[in-house]
């Protein structure tokens, strides 16, 4: 195939790859959503891809240089280029990996093969330190109509699956390491392996520390749950859940009774206009779109000096719980 016919083909097919490439990067991110969604602790997406995942396209050059000038020994250059169109996935953890191939291969729209497996090398390889990632080829199972075009079955998008930290030594160093097989001397090559013992060993400890935070953290996620359910219950919006919850539940750990549903439950039902508080001030005050409020009005019955004292927040909407309560916050 020459330089003109693999151009020409290119730009009559380039429009097909680019649609591809973002209906395999939409189709992805929708699962990876679902799934985070189904974990414990419940995943966020943003929170999960630590880069945007930016479907890219080969330019003509490119694509030319690889399939004519590489050596690459190719039947047919053009089928046989994979990565025409590719995107990354850039997460923090080696195991956070695995939800994203978890994701691939559970779509009937694309036929996945893998391409690479850096598990599998290490396992091969156990002293070598190199370049990490997980490669798949996703091929379109049938013919697929996405707009005005049509997606030939077999059509084929890279996807590369790589941890935050072989990210930043692949960008380092693929391209001048492991490429030009000659372009590094031995110093130069010791040092980059060096480097990917490092990142393994920091993975592992991340890991660590992801289930020990995890495991550290579950009382709190666990009473965050069960004041929403007791907030939707009682005030009959769905609460906010943001970070403050857990602010207040972290300073009132020692506070926490063990039957801490059933207290507020006895609570609302003794002091019923405290839902109709929490609802009239529900647009206006954010601690009050929080489910922790329940909380804050229990504590601020039992213990209100403690509340006062130990209270991590501002003091405007706490005041205000001690208002509704007939309690002087001025005077404790």
């Amino acid at each position: 195939m020459t330089e003109s016919e693999i151009r020409t083909l290119w730009e009559a097919e380039r429009p097909i790859y680019e649609a591809w490439s973002d209906y395999v990067r939409d189709r992805l991110v929708a699962r990876l959503t679902e799934l985070l969604a189904q974990q414990e602790p419940p995943g966020k997406i943003g929170e999960f891809l630590k880069l945007p995942v930016q479907p890219r396209l080969k330019d003509a050059k490119s694509l030319v240089d690889k399939a004519l000038f590489r050596d690459k020994r190719y039947g047919d250059p053009y089928a046989e280029i994979t990565d025409k169109a590719g995107m990354r996935f850039v997460v923090l953890l080696s195991s956070h990996i695995r939800l994203v191939e978890q994701a691939i291969l559970g779509d009937q729209d694309w036929e996945g093969s893998k391409d690479r497996d850096y598990e599998e090398e290490r396992r091969a390889r156990p002293l070598e330190f190199a370049y990490q990632s997980l490669h798949y080829v996703v091929r379109a199972a049938r013919d697929i109509t996405l707009g005005a075009v049509t997606v030939p079955k077999g059509t084929a998008c890279e996807l590369q699956i790589r941890t935050l930290l072989q990210h930043a030594h692949s960008e380092l160093t693929h391209d001048t390491i492991y490429k030009p097989k000659k372009a590094a001397s031995p110093e130069i090559t010791r040092t980059v392996a060096k480097s990917m013992a490092l990142i393994e060993a920091a993975d592992d400890f991340f890991e660590l520390v992801m289930r020990d935070l995890q495991s550290a953290s579950k009382p709190v996620r666990d009473a965050i749950d069960a004041l929403s359910r007791a907030y939707v219950r009682h005030v009959g919006i769905r609460p906010e859940t943001e970070k403050s919850n857990a602010v207040v539940l972290d300073a009132f750990a020692e506070q926490m009774p063990a039957d801490l549903t059933g207290r507020i439950d006895s609570l609302i039902l003794s002091k019923g206009y405290i839902s109709e508080r929490i609802r009239s001030r529900f647009d206006t005050h954010h601690l009050f779109r929080q489910p922790v409020i329940l909380f804050t009005y229990l504590l601020a019955v039992s213990k209100p000096a403690e509340l006062k004292d130990i209270w991590p927040l501002t003091n405007e909407d706490l005041k205000l719980v001690f208002l509704d309560l007939g309690i002087s916050y001025d005077n404790l």
